[in-house]
């Protein structure tokens, strides 16, 4: 399948192993219809870059390090600010339960780090497209899964406020959990308020503390599993 955009596909790559984005910046930019914008090795740096360029197509890395937003999270919160933009995730985390909840969170393609290389860029032309890309094994691993019951968004929502609200909390440290579960960082919220990083920072460990958890992954799991009980 041949296709060559006019201008080329805007791509961003978010990746927090250092050779794979080397090699993987490479082989993207010697593809004449790809311009390879942005290379990111944080969550963090990634929507600090959203909010300033526009991309066309992220190629993310599903398992990130301890600490930074995991890919389910960040392909939600692209899916609700930047429509438009389509995610192709790349990753070692292959099992069929994960591709699932990744295409429902609006990923438009998974291709397995055990694949070639060129099933990576055709998965990124797929997408630009519109079409959905996974292998053809994945795609028969996934006719077998049982369709989950979807969430109701209000419900969701709900979910949320409930965790937020918590009792033990402080409205200060709410409202860093809030921003916290919209994807930001401590130096962005710090910005976001006028305060200064030691007292976001602070206001974050001690509303963790109160809910039981210790970093930004266990967090987000807590609002997924209240968020299955009151399904």
């Amino acid at each position: 399948m041949r296709w060559t955009p006019k201008p080329p596909l805007r791509i961003a790559l978010l990746d927090d192993h250092a050779l794979i984005r080397e090699a993987l910046g490479v082989r993207l930019a010697a593809e004449r219809d790809f311009s390879l914008q942005g290379v990111y090795s944080s969550s963090a740096d990634l929507l600090d870059a959203l909010r300033q360029e526009a991309f066309d197509l992220l190629v993310l890395d599903y398992q990130l390090s301890e600490g930074e937003l995991d890919g389910l999270r960040l392909i939600s919160l692209i899916s609700q600010h930047y429509p438009a933009m389509r995610v192709v995730i790349f990753s070692s985390a292959e099992r069929p339960a994960t591709v699932h909840m990744s295409l429902r969170a609006g990923a438009t393609g998974f291709v397995g780090k055990s694949q070639n290389t060129d099933d990576l860029l055709k998965a990124i032309r797929m997408a630009a497209l519109g079409r959905l890309y996974l292998s053809p094994n994945m795609a028969a691993e996934l006719e077998k899964l049982p369709e989950p019951q979807a969430a109701d968004a209000g419900q969701a929502i709900q979910t949320e406020q409930n965790l937020l609200n918590y009792s033990e909390l402080s409205p200060k440290e709410s409202e860093v959990l809030r921003c916290c579960l919209e994807g930001l960082s401590v130096n962005q919220i710090a910005l976001k308020f006028s305060r200064s990083k030691k007292t976001i920072s602070g206001q974050k460990q001690a509303a963790y503390r109160k809910l039981g958890i210790r970093t930004d992954a266990e967090l987000f799991k807590l609002q997924a599993e209240l968020n299955n009980e009151a399904r």
